[in-house]
């Protein structure tokens, strides 16, 4: 959906094919079945039926629903553009789009049943990586650290009020350091936990979150030059 309003912005598509897509899609959504709201990991493309093992994912629906938070803003700037296009056209106050309408109301549905709490462990106050519903329990695995794809999880469910605010900061601020630097560490180093979140939250420069991100780019291009040197030097060995 995000791919569509991107496609918009750039000028590849007008408004009403933008809004005829992301209407089909939320269409096709709301046909899904779901787990207390969750969308499930896998479904058949053709029958629409949840695929097995059953799989709820914490970060993928963490993801999921702040994206229909921006796709709910740019519907709500749709309509108050055409509103003040209608008006202009009338002189009088228009009555807006009943389509844009209710594809509001319906992401504000698919919002507001989406329940985070039930991922979430109140003990350890962190989100479990999911939920085994073949198994009927919580993963034990922990997203435990702040820079993580996960944290936008975190943010929506704070936000939602489903989980207490005091959890993140139950989130890891471990630091690691290179060339005198340092950045916060995350599961794996991969610089899609630590920009992906930034797709949809602002980044405030000069934040730990921010300088963090500027590490882990510079973490980067280090490595590669290392790895170029090191396949450098084996290539003149032969």
């Amino acid at each position: 959906m995000l791919s569509v309003i991107s496609a918009y912005d750039l000028k590849y598509i007008e408004q009403e094919e933008t809004i005829d897509i992301l209407n089909k899609t939320l269409n096709t959504i709301t046909k899904l079945q779901k787990w207390n709201g969750h969308l499930y990991n896998w479904y058949n493309t053709n029958t629409l039926e949840p695929l097995i093992p059953r799989y709820i994912s914490t970060v993928d629906n963490g993801n999921f629903i702040g994206y229909l938070y921006t796709v709910k803003q740019f519907l709500i700037n749709a309509l108050q553009n055409k509103n003040e296009l209608n008006a202009n056209d009338v002189g009088v106050a228009a009555h807006g789009d009943p389509r844009i309408t209710q594809m509001i109301q319906t992401i504000d549905n698919i919002i507001n049943t989406t329940d985070f709490s039930i991922l979430y462990d109140h003990k350890k106050h962190l989100f479990s990586i999911g939920f085994d519903v073949e198994q009927n329990k919580l993963t034990n695995s922990y997203y435990d650290l702040l820079a993580s794809e996960a944290r936008q999880a975190s943010l929506i469910a704070i936000a939602k009020k489903d989980i207490n605010p005091k959890h993140w900061n139950s989130l890891s601020r471990t630091l690691t350091s290179l060339n005198k630097y340092k950045g916060l560490i995350s599961w794996s180093g991969t610089a899609f936990e630590y920009l992906m979140p930034n797709v949809n939250i602002k980044n405030y420069e000069g934040s730990l979150l921010d300088e963090s991100c500027r590490f882990l780019i510079m973490s980067q291009m280090e490595y590669a030059k290392r790895l170029r040197n090191t396949l450098g030097n084996i290539r003149s060995g032969f």
